[in-house]
């Protein structure tokens, strides 16, 4: 049985379709058949683009054990790809209660990623007690990781990606919120870079 999708996460979904396939009746290999054409939901590690060998991945994981899953699927990709490429993960966290929450769990759920970068939690909705702030999730998180940077809005967030992303980087966008609108601009910045050192390499030749 062959899944487009990584992650042993995906592995036990497929494992689950199967059952409840044959449960079913169905043929084990017309599950197999569609499993091996299933490329995923959208904001489940969806690739959103490509370029400067850069990847942009969106993601709705916006709990530790979904960060975990995620993440731990992103370093089996770049482990896949020739040469060393990092895994830079950035957060955007979803509602006060569930940052408080979950503190201790979300400072550790980053170990698969080379860097990330947290944003100001995302409210949904929910009124601001004062009891957690953006700030004080990225140092719980520096607690278990060397790289870590706080960057409060999407436009910071931009902005330092645009200074900050290397060829060879996957970058993963982590949230239920709106932090994935800001892969577009990132796209198109990159793929004028991109152009540009392309235009550089044939006026040199």
């Amino acid at each position: 049985m062959n899944l487009k999708l990584l992650g042993q996460h995906n592995l036990s979904n497929a494992l689950a379709a199967v059952a409840v396939g044959r449960l079913l009746g169905l043929d084990f290999a017309e599950i197999v058949a569609g499993l091996a054409t299933f490329e995923g939901a959208r904001r489940r590690f969806e690739r959103r683009g490509e370029a400067n060998q850069i990847l942009f991945i969106d993601d709705y994981a916006h709990h530790p054990s979904e960060i975990r899953a995620t993440l731990a699927a992103a370093r089996l990709r770049v482990q896949d790809s020739t040469g060393y490429r990092r895994v830079v993960a950035v957060f955007q966290p979803h509602r006060y209660s569930r940052t408080i929450a979950f503190l201790d769990e979300f400072a550790q759920a980053f170990a698969d990623a080379d860097l990330v970068i947290t944003t100001d939690i995302y409210s949904a909705g929910e009124a601001n007690l004062g009891q957690v702030t953006g700030q004080q999730l990225a140092d719980a998180i520096a607690a278990h990781q060397s790289s870590v940077i706080y960057q409060p809005t999407l436009p910071e967030v931009s902005a330092y990606l645009m200074e900050t992303l290397e060829p060879g980087d996957l970058v993963l966008f982590l949230g239920a919120g709106n932090l994935n609108r800001v892969i577009p601009e990132l796209v198109t910045f990159y793929q004028q870079v991109e152009q540009s050192r392309s235009q550089v390499y044939c006026g040199s030749a």
